[in-house]
């Protein structure tokens, strides 16, 4: 099922009536319960220098495509959901439970889809943030490494197989990136800092 399909199954059905289809996901309705709280998930568990730099990353490097709509209901816009961003990241402490619920009323979506768009676009911006924090020092001797859950995409897979177990240095990872990108995506995000759609993986300095 397509995103747009799976949005507009959604919005069909009471999430509280019996006969929801299988195949409608409510997982991020009651995502607090069933998915593992990535690191990214929480304001508090991110290093002080992300936070540092989020908001302004949302504010002067926003790349993110609102979620999609049904056509009976209008686009949101770029700009809108950009200002809806910098408002929640600016409101500290921030978390993807609240972001979701944030964006599922704002924007009147499923809620299952504003957590899986926000999943998405969260971890985005943590990445973004991150890679903007360590160009800010000297990155020379440093190594990284992608890190997050197991991955189960070829692009993400080829990637950790490509670094060490003591990490490869900031410009060979990012390079490693867009070469997965280029090898293992049909259809890429145009940001330079997703390998892929959903993709919950990011880098970081191996310490």
């Amino acid at each position: 099922m397509t995103p747009l399909a799976f949005h507009v199954a959604a919005r069909l059905h009471e999430p509280d009536h019996v006969d929801v289809p299988d195949a409608v996901d409510h997982k991020g309705r009651f995502g607090k319960y069933e998915n593992q709280q990535p690191d990214f998930a929480r304001s508090q568990d991110v290093p002080d220098f992300v936070r540092d730099n989020i908001v302004e990353v949302a504010r002067r490097e926003f790349a993110l495509e609102p979620p999609t709509t049904p056509d009976d209901q209008e686009a949101i816009r770029q700009s809108d959901y950009r200002e809806f961003w910098i408002e929640e990241l600016d409101n500290e402490p921030w978390d993807i439970y609240a972001i979701s619920e944030a964006m599922a009323t704002r924007f009147d979506i499923n809620p299952g889809w504003a957590f899986k768009t926000a999943r998405q676009h969260l971890n985005q911006l943590v990445l973004q943030a991150r890679m903007r924090g360590y160009r800010q020092e000297r990155l020379a001797g440093r190594r990284f490494r992608w890190a997050g859950p197991e991955a189960d995409h070829p692009a993400c897979q080829w990637i950790r197989s490509q670094i060490p177990e003591e990490g490869l240095p900031y410009h060979e990872v990012v390079e490693l990136m867009q070469e997965a990108k280029r090898r293992f995506v049909e259809d890429p995000p145009s940001s330079a800092h997703v390998v892929h759609d959903w993709c919950r993986h990011h880098l970081v300095e191996v310490q």
